[in-house]
């Protein structure tokens, strides 16, 4: 249960049918010397297809063979979950290459045309897991798209089936977390985090610290649909929001 997108990538699960998915990408296709585009069928007879992708094996490879990619063109991946649409989706990122540091690295999630994440990576040398709430019922398609100018490594990605994420489990993420997701002034949150606030295009435009119960204020943001990351009880989490 592997996965790793960088720069220009596009795989398609095109046979897999199951209630839930991954895939370990030991039957990657792509070399360890430069970036390639090609194909490859990989875990449950899923068909792949990549570009702008490489081989990670070693360094800054997330677990076993990774896929890493490019930094800059089209970069994306692609994955059709299959009939029984997708629940939750699991993913790990790291940084990689590019002088050492960790900014202008961001990893998006969407399905169906729909960004459900965006994630700017803090550290180099660091994985960071996250898993995002879909719930979205039918054949979906699963995107992984990096931006920014620096290349980034995916891995380890997995996907549960829909329904599979509770509506009561869903009402306590989004109560623990953003407590409101359709905002006119002000963002309430459950718990105490450290959180960013990004636009349809990846870029951070509000950071903040919140205290439980605390509120930061986004009245000067322009209406549109806007995501917000953050740590909730030690995990990873992020919401989608919409600023009337």
């Amino acid at each position: 249960m592997k996965k790793l997108y960088s720069l220009f990538a596009v795989a398609f699960l095109a046979s897999s049918l199951s209630a839930q998915g991954s895939e370990s990408f030991n039957n990657l296709s792509a070399t360890v010397g430069g970036y390639t585009a090609g194909n490859f069928v990989g875990d449950n007879s899923v068909a792949w297809s990549y570009s702008g992708a490489r081989k990670v094996t070693s360094g800054d490879n997330v677990t076993g063979t990774s896929v890493g990619f490019d930094s800059s063109g089209s970069r994306y991946v692609k994955a059709n979950s299959g009939a029984a649409g997708v629940g939750e989706i699991t993913y790990t990122v790291r940084s990689y290459f590019t002088g050492g540091t960790a900014a202008n690295r961001i990893i998006q999630v969407y399905v169906n045309g729909t960004m459900l994440d965006s994630y700017a990576l803090d550290a180099m040398g660091t994985n960071y897991t996250r898993t995002v709430a879909a719930n979205i019922s039918g054949d979906v398609v699963i995107e992984f798209r990096s931006t920014g100018s620096r290349q980034i490594v995916l891995d380890d990605v997995s996907w549960t089936a829909a329904g599979s994420l509770g509506t009561v489990e869903v009402k306590e993420k989004k109560h623990i977390f953003v407590k409101n997701t359709s905002v006119d002034k002000e963002i309430y949150f459950g718990t105490k985090s450290d959180i960013k606030i990004f636009n349809v295009n990846g870029q951070i435009v509000r950071t903040a610290s919140v205290s439980e119960n605390g509120s930061v204020n986004v009245e000067n943001l322009q209406s549109g649909i806007y995501f917000v990351t953050g740590i909730a009880n030690g995990i990873s989490v992020s919401e989608k929001i919409i600023k009337k």
